[in-house]
């Protein structure tokens, strides 16, 4: 029953996770924590590894995320500052 009740905490955090929500990272985290508590509850331990190995992954994965949606609004930033080439043509005289 357990197993089955956090399989679904992992299901709803990667969907949170695919609408882009810190929240879902937060639920994946806490999720695997559990993982390591129903691993010594129950005595199996090849819980322990894989739930480490997925909050390891998901905690590299978290910075990435952060570093794209940074370097993102960068990029948005960097944009606003480019002159808009319709007006330049615009001022564009022929001289035919």
């Amino acid at each position: 029953m357990w197993s089955w009740i956090l399989a679904a905490i992992g299901v709803t955090g990667i969907f949170l996770v695919g609408r882009k929500t810190i929240w879902g990272w937060l639920v994946l985290c806490v999720n695997e924590c559990l993982w390591i508590a129903y691993a010594l509850a129950t005595e199996q331990y090849g819980f322990i590894v894989a739930a480490v190995a997925y909050g390891i992954v998901y905690v590299k994965s978290f910075m990435h995320w952060k570093n794209d949606d940074a370097i993102s609004e960068t990029a948005v930033e960097a944009t606003k500052s480019v002159p808009d080439v319709n007006k330049l043509m615009e001022k564009q005289r022929d001289f035919e």
